[in-house]
């Protein structure tokens, strides 16, 4: 009876190592560190940012932060120019009340919610989108704060990225 409980801990922890070992670390990978300006220009904008994380989208530098409760993507080009930031929602009804409603009121307020954003931008005005599937059919809605829808993206492919205006 000893030797089968022994026998039984021992598969566990073997099991358990195994399971350990079979965990990706992502330590390994090393972690952007954008030039110096592009650091410094996030801190200009957003001196109360918090727990940064660097990544690359396309030629962008994107800072992925927490600032005052709001986690943030804030993007910049080579040169240290902010491009844009995008602040995800926890739900569609923190949206200004116009573009709600626009929603509400289109032709896809039946399909399902998966995603809201408002987009900030230096020169253009703040747009929000609203992320919505049905089926194999997704699509980002972007509207102007004032409800206009000011046009939609498919992203039925899986490249649902926001990303900034080419001017």
């Amino acid at each position: 009876m000893w030797k089968f409980k022994f026998g039984a801990w021992a598969v566990v922890l073997m099991m358990t190592a195994l399971s350990f070992s079979a965990c990706s670390d992502d330590d390994d990978d090393p972690a952007l560190v954008p030039p110096s300006n592009i650091t410094e220009a996030l801190k200009q904008l957003y001196p109360a940012a918090q727990n940064i994380e660097w990544e690359m989208k396309g030629d962008y530098y994107v800072a992925d932060c927490w600032v005052t409760g709001d986690e943030l993507d804030v993007w910049f080009d080579a040169n240290a120019n902010w491009v844009m930031t995008e602040n995800e929602l926890d739900s569609i009804d923190q949206l200004v009340p116009a573009v709600y409603t626009a929603f509400q009121n289109s032709d896809y307020s039946a399909w399902v919610v998966t995603d809201v954003y408002v987009l900030t931008y230096p020169q253009n005005p703040t747009e929000s989108v609203i992320q919505v599937k049905l089926g194999s059919q997704r699509y980002s809605l972007y509207f102007s704060q004032e409800g206009g829808l000011l046009h939609k993206k498919d992203i039925s492919n899986g490249d649902d990225t926001n990303w900034p205006p080419t001017e």
